[in-house]
């Protein structure tokens, strides 16, 4: 099965902000969808786009991103179905060979990357991630050099969820792999580093990676698990947005740490969606940010204000841009999602941070920007990012 099992009908681009050498392009790939269903594709492609825009960070963002549907066409519908992980058994030509049931997990859903990336390059050249819609009501997903999501129930809440793998390199902060009580070596997370942004071994208030988030008021760690043989069955003990350390992560009980207690990386729950954390939004911004319309970036430094109970008054500060021509720029600093200074361990939440410690976080952070302005030395995160990285739900 394979290529054999259908046909490519071409590429339709579905969200325009400019030309694709320039923007962060998304493709759509349609997979398990027969030829008299590509319009209900177009439909599934069109819904997740929908969903996408209006997420945070990408409802600001969306300027940096062109989006593309790429109608393939299967023989059959639906993906392989193996009964080895309590499926129906079912067998599906398809173009891709998209299969349930890997890695002993039905939920585990993947295709023939290599595929998939050839296809896509053919006939969307410029391409920066590549997600594959399958038509299959089976509960499922992955993330890796492309992201795969099925159509069950809360579809555009699993592929969001493996667009934060693949795009933007973030973990799984769940403490399970196959389920809370059925996993076995889950107790402890081995003693390295991962290297992912939402997840650590460090609790540590000075060391932890994402310490410019975390309040003084904020236990370290926040939450430990007293019990490390099965998930920690306690509640949010903060409030919802608090930023810490949360024992249980990338399928582990203990040993490691999440930064609030849920997240989209965390939970995937399409009646109540969970926003992306804290540190995922910033990696994601940091991500899309250069690839904005130049006087989007500007607007974005003057106008994000995620974390409003910080009151700091307006600064002046003089940079110059090697693609934008700015003489003075106005910040409102008030957003640690661009890198902008959150309040030292000993400040709490509405005093005033030195002015010239925040000018000179300020300044590093205008450089970063304007270091990835220059088209040659922008960074290419999604594009294969992961393609030595085995798949990730």
């Amino acid at each position: 099965m394979g290529i054999g099992d259908g046909s490519v009908l071409g590429a339709t681009k579905i969200l325009d902000h400019g030309p694709d050498s320039d923007r962060w392009t998304l493709v759509l790939v349609a997979e398990g969808y027969r030829a008299a269903e590509i319009e209900k594709f177009a439909t599934d492609a069109q819904s997740f786009v929908g969903t996408l825009l209006g997420t945070a960070p990408f409802d600001r963002l969306q300027a940096a991103l062109n989006v593309y549907r790429l109608d393939v066409a299967s023989t059959d519908s639906g993906a392989d179905d193996p009964t080895a992980c309590c499926g129906t058994g079912s067998v599906a030509a398809t173009y891709f060979d998209a299969s349930f049931c890997n890695s002993g997990a039905r939920r585990l859903l993947v295709v023939d990357t290599a595929t998939v990336m050839s296809t896509v390059g053919a006939n969307v050249p410029a391409w920066n991630m590549i997600m594959v819609l399958v038509n299959s009501k089976v509960y499922g997903g992955s993330g890796g050099a492309v992201a795969v999501f099925s159509m069950a129930a809360g579809a555009a809440e699993i592929g969001l969820h493996e667009m934060g793998h693949t795009a933007f390199g973030l973990a799984d902060e769940y403490e399970y792999y196959l389920e809370c009580g059925r996993d076995v070596g889950r107790d402890r997370h081995p003693t390295v580093e991962p290297d992912f942004p939402n997840v650590t071994i460090d609790s540590n208030r000075a060391t932890i990676k994402w310490r410019d988030l975390v309040l003084a008021g904020t236990p370290m760690p926040t939450t430990s698990n007293t019990d490390c043989s099965i998930c920690d069955p306690q509640s949010n003990p903060r409030a919802p947005d608090t930023v810490g350390a949360y024992e249980g992560a990338n399928y582990y009980h203990c040993g490691v740490f999440r930064p609030q207690f849920d997240c989209r990386m965390r939970t995937v729950d399409r009646c109540s969606p969970r926003p992306f954390c804290a540190v995922c939004r910033r990696r994601i911004t940091e991500t899309l940010t250069p690839l904005l319309p130049s006087k989007t970036i500007v607007k974005e430094l003057k106008e994000i204000k995620e974390f409003k109970e910080i009151k700091l008054e307006k600064i002046e500060i003089k940079e110059v841009f090697k693609e934008i021509k700015l003489e003075k720029l106005e910040v409102e600093v008030s957003n640690p999602a661009l890198g902008n200074p959150m309040p030292d361990a000993g400040t709490q939440s509405g005093d005033l941070v030195d002015i010239g410690q925040r000018l000179d976080r300020l300044e590093d952070t205008v450089a970063r920007i304007a270091h990835f302005i220059e088209r040659e030395q922008r960074p290419d995160s999604s594009r294969g990012a992961l393609q030595n990285e085995p798949p990730r739900e």
